[in-house]
């Protein structure tokens, strides 16, 4: 299973470092969709673009974390968080990449050198402990958007379906992105009865779940919200994962990778 994991992410992710190198006068072997128009008309002849492919790649993680992700009796949501960061650190880790961690809090973030050993995983696992987002406000990404930073694979991993879509459409017009939306099976489904009490460092929430028609109302609403959000960022060219604790995480990531293998192959 290690083998087929390592192997597809190599081929859906490390082949895509592709970065301009030079010009030079077109040939008629050559791609024309390479071909670059605004200098061949100031040259008056066809100017073709040339590009390298860096074999070293870079994987970067972005953590939200915000207030909700510790809003659950069993914190099933951080739990997640965690068994992804090392499914995602050891695959990086074996094919040779770098990989960048970066913590989004409320006033500082944390950011996390980049490594190609298993130390950089150690230490994330106190992320936690650093000041929470709030989940009131839009996750914005306008920080990375500023950033100079060379083509990457960007993971980002948070309980939020409120983004500032600006933000997050100009990071993917330079990266390759990939939104992970952490969830409990709880949220989804309120699949417990009677009354339940969540708290947070900040909040405490009541839940009655003696009413059976809203419970389906809400699991009504709440999959129409997902397919709408997952429509939104298709739509701004970036992948989405949606996992709660009952998920394959190995299972989804392969079926994410053999999507994007094939969109590679066209």
């Amino acid at each position: 299973m290690e083998s087929l994991f390592i192997g597809n992410f190599k081929a859906a992710f490390s082949w895509r470092w592709i970065e301009f190198q030079d010009f030079r006068e077109y040939s008629p072997s050559d791609d024309a969709k390479y071909i670059d128009w605004a200098r061949s008309t100031q040259e008056w002849t066809t100017i073709m673009r040339r590009y390298r492919e860096d074999k070293e790649g870079t994987i970067f993680t972005i953590i939200d974390n915000s207030e909700t992700l510790y809003y659950w009796k069993n914190n099933e949501k951080i739990t997640l968080v965690l068994e992804i960061i090392d499914l995602l650190g050891r695959a990086s880790i074996q094919s040779w990449e770098n990989f960048w961690w970066y913590i989004l809090s409320e006033d500082k973030n944390h950011f996390i050198t980049p490594k190609k050993s298993i130390t950089g995983m150690h230490e994330l696992q106190n992320f936690w402990d650093f000041e929470l987002r709030s989940s009131r406000n839009a996750l914005s990404l306008k920080q990375f958007v500023k950033k100079s930073m060379k083509r990457s694979v960007i993971f980002i991993l948070s309980d939020s379906l409120n983004i500032d879509e600006k933000s997050f459409k100009m990071l993917s017009l330079k990266h390759d992105v990939v939104y992970i939306h952490i969830s409990s099976d709880f949220e989804n489904t309120l699949m417990w009865n009677g009354l339940e009490i969540f708290k947070s460092s900040r909040f405490k929430l009541w839940i009655d779940l003696s009413n059976n028609t809203k419970k389906q109302e809400y699991k009504e609403k709440r999959a129409q919200k997902l397919k709408a959000f997952q429509k939104s960022m298709h739509t701004i060219w970036i992948d989405t994962l949606f996992l709660n604790e009952k998920s394959s995480l190995f299972a989804e990531f392969l079926k994410l990778m053999k999507r994007k293998e094939q969109r590679n192959i066209f």
